[in-house]
């Protein structure tokens, strides 16, 4: 059978915050399982003299050819499959002539900006009949095949309940890199809700959510001038997200996710399935085991034993690529045999990002998360702030007998946040590096967690 002919649009070379295309697609296409499905035939970037650069920095093939535009590469015979490897912000503009030429497209999610050019997008790639496919990794995860397995094999017997926490270190602090911005930018339509939640655990059938903008300004910083503030920004989008429901198939869920670093030397992923027979308990060092699950820890306790069995990850084909490439490769080999149910198409899509579109409308609405509390306005309530209470307490920290706690001690914000700017700690690139912000690794790094996506330079 002969090789997909894939065009790739924003494989670039001087993007100094991105490098989604070149560390999750790239490293799969080059390889040898990936050569035995698919062929690099075209690549499309801002610019023809970029794209060639591009080719020579890559080592690709001579024959591989330079475009500006994605309608002219849409419309060249010898492409097979569009892969889309862009900033949000341009998805709709690049895809909607990828679509209309009736090419096969990939596209990172989210899919676009807004719902407007989404459903627009959808109802043309049905119209034409195109294959779609979006960036959904998350299920083709080891992590995923191996819990469901141990669900199928009844060994935790019906699921009655999951938890999941998690802290994705993506623009939570008081500073961010400026070419990040667009992360706590809602117009531009990929940030904490929309990249993180778009990876669900199932079909939900009823919930309930709250959101929450911890720092409504933050700090704009020039990592290549020893993180220097060039400016300051509002935050639109949320970075602490708290959802609970019940899934279509029973379960009921809890759901959080903070935009924060891990607390030191814990998980940056907790994640609980509770069932009549055992629990299970998987935890990461990163965000999400959809982008890496290298040193993931799964358990599996069943009812009436001591401890916890380890469950191993098995190793296929694709375990020798570096993350995020291995699971990102799995999506591609779900292609390439036409498992549709190894890859989700641009319909599911719809339907994730419409989830995400209530959300956020119940987060911004103005009915209070829940119902009321009565128990303040009862007779023989006191008013104002409990002595118990930890908000606005001055007290040292205690437990009296009845384990009521009790603050002695203010505590203020610049013991446990990094100002920058003037009058706080200078944020240096040193320190974001440390973070993970601009590194290859780490609790910020958005080309492990999901949030970053290449822009064609």
């Amino acid at each position: 059978m002969s090789p997909i002919r894939v065009g790739l649009i924003g494989l670039s070379t001087g993007s100094k915050s991105t490098s989604w295309a070149s560390t999750a697609h790239l490293p799969y296409l080059l390889s040898e399982q990936g050569k035995a499905h698919y062929e690099i035939k075209a690549l499309c970037n801002s610019s023809v003299e970029s794209a060639k650069k591009s080719i020579e920095h890559y080592k690709l093939p001579g024959d591989v050819k330079a475009y500006d535009s994605s309608a002219d590469l849409a419309n060249d015979k010898d492409i097979d499959l569009v892969v889309c490897i862009v900033g949000v912000e341009g998805h709709y503009k690049l895809l909607k002539p990828v679509v209309e030429a009736g090419k096969n497209v990939y596209t990172e999610l989210p899919l676009a900006s807004n719902m407007d050019q989404i459903r627009e997008l959808v109802t043309l790639a049905n119209k034409k009949g195109v294959k779609t496919m979006f960036g959904s990794q998350g299920q083709s995860a080891p992590v995923v095949k191996v819990l469901q397995k141990i669900i199928a094999d009844g060994k935790i017997g019906k699921v009655l309940s999951t938890q999941l926490s998690g802290c994705t270190g993506i623009g939570g602090g008081a500073a961010i890199p400026e070419g990040f911005k667009y992360i706590i930018q809602r117009k531009a339509g990929g940030n904490h809700a929309t990249i993180f939640f778009l990876h669900i655990l199932g079909e939900v059938e009823s919930f309930d959510v709250i959101m929450g903008i911890e720092r409504p300004k933050v700090n704009l910083i020039d990592l290549s001038n020893q993180g220097k503030v060039v400016g300051t920004i509002d935050k639109d989008t949320p970075d602490n997200i708290a959802m609970q429901g019940r899934f279509q198939s029973g379960p009921i869920f809890n759901y959080d996710l903070r935009s924060a670093a891990a607390f030191p030397g814990e998980p940056a992923l907790r994640w609980t399935i509770v069932g009549e027979k055992g629990d299970i308990l998987v935890t990461n060092p990163a965000a999400m085991f959809d982008i890496t699950h290298e040193g993931v820890k799964i358990q599996l306790h069943e009812s009436g034993k001591d401890k916890a069995e380890p469950i191993e990850l098995p190793a296929d084909d694709l375990a020798n690529l570096k993350h995020p490439a291995q699971n990102v490769g799995r999506l591609y080999e779900a292609y390439a045999k036409g498992d549709t149910k190894g890859y989700c198409d641009w319909n599911l899509a719809l339907k994730r990002h419409e989830l995400i579109e209530e959300m956020f409308q119940r987060g911004d609405g103005s009915k209070p998360f829940g119902e009321k509390a009565e128990y303040l306005s009862k007779s023989g309530s006191s008013s104002g702030t409990s002595s118990g209470s930890i908000e606005g307490s001055t007290a040292e920290v205690d437990a009296d007998a009845q384990g009521t706690i009790l603050a002695d001690r203010e505590v203020k914000p610049k013991e446990i946040t990094r100002e920058a700017g003037s009058g706080g700690a200078q944020t240096t690139a040193q320190t974001l590096e440390a973070e993970g912000f601009g590194a290859s690794s780490g609790p910020n790094d958005l080309s492990r967690n999901g949030g970053n996506r290449d822009l064609a330079s």
